[in-house]
Parts: C-alpha cells; sequence; structure tokens
C-alpha cells in the first residue's frame, strides 16, 4: 500500500445481544478506586450558600459520609459566602457577577473529602492576617476554615480565577449526641 494512501474503515464489531450493525463502543477504565465527584455552578444570590448547604448535605448522605456534614457545612458556607463577595467585586461595571463553582471530591485512596470553591479572581486569598476584632461583622470565614479543616489552601483555576480548597479526614467521627 502506498504511504499516503487512506485505509479503508472495516466495520466494527456488534455485541452478541445487540442487533447486527451496531457499533461496540469504546470502554474506558482506569485503575483503582472510583472518584466520588460533584459539583454544582451558583449564583450571586443571598442563597447561593443555602444552596451549596443542601447539595453538600444530599451529596455526603448519598455517599454515605454523614459524619462529616456538620463540620462540611460549616467549610462550605465560609468558601461559598467568600466566593460570591469577590465575585460581586471583581464584576466591572454594570455586568452581573460571574456564578461560581463548588466541586465536592472523595479519592478513597486519599482519604479525604476535598470542598474546592472557584471564583473569578486569580489573587490569593487573604493569609497571615489578624483575626478581625469582636465588633467586626465580617473577616472571620478563612479563619473557621483553617479551624476545621485537616488542611485547606488554593490553586489557580484552568481558566482564570482562583479555586480555595478545604479537606477534611473521612476519618471525623460525628459529634456525640
Amino acid at each position: 500500500m502506498h504511504p499516503y494512501a487512506t485505509t479503508v474503515p472495516q466495520p466494527a464489531a456488534t455485541r452478541p445481544e445487540a442487533p447486527p450493525g451496531t457499533p461496540v463502543l469504546p470502554v474506558r477504565t482506569r485503575p483503582g478506586p472510583a472518584i466520588q465527584d460533584t459539583s454544582l455552578m451558583l449564583g450571586y444570590h443571598d442563597t447561593a450558600p443555602a444552596d451549596a448547604r443542601a447539595t453538600l448535605r444530599l451529596t455526603l448522605k448519598t455517599w454515605q459520609l454523614p459524619g462529616l456534614i456538620d463540620l462540611a457545612e460549616s467549610i462550605t458556607t465560609e468558601l461559598v459566602t467568600n466566593a460570591i463577595a469577590v465575585s460581586r467585586d471583581k464584576a466591572p461595571p454594570g455586568t452581573e457577577p460571574r456564578p461560581v463553582i463548588l466541586r465536592l471530591t472523595v479519592q478513597p485512596g486519599a482519604g479525604e473529602l476535598c470542598i474546592r470553591v472557584w471564583d473569578p479572581d486569580p489573587t490569593a486569598p487573604p493569609s497571615g492576617q489578624l483575626p478581625p476584632g469582636d465588633d467586626e461583622e465580617s473577616g472571620r470565614g478563612l479563619f473557621i476554615v483553617n479551624a476545621l479543616s485537616s488542611r485547606w489552601g488554593w490553586h489557580p483555576g484552568p481558566n482564570g480565577g482562583k479555586f480555595v480548597w478545604s479537606a477534611l479526614s473521612l476519618d471525623v467521627q460525628p459529634p456525640p449526641d
């Protein structure tokens, strides 16, 4: 055959239970345990933290991780509230703020629930600051995230902005009743 000649496509193999002529779909597999992953796009509305908590509760119940709900709700509330504020602040005049994204992931080998929230500002969240005074109405969010998380941090988003994340060990026990 000439090196620049095209090959004639061969008919695809079929599944035994499928009607003749039905192509076999390729199967993608990855070695290792399955990753549990869900995400939610949230508008800049005041209901965004409540919507994020509702999704988190349902997801953790589905993943059979109810012992993490209370801590994860507090962290999620703070991260989403901060992201919404950043989105509002960074919106050009006359435009609507961009939505934020909540992403929940469990990788069984890592033994952690990872809560990530994207916002449109690529700059690092503030760190090394003193806690706000008792009379201040805001500014405690990342102190709360730090106190409740196994670890937390941030990284740039793939298309701009940043993800602020928090990890919780899957070994966290629910508080006693």
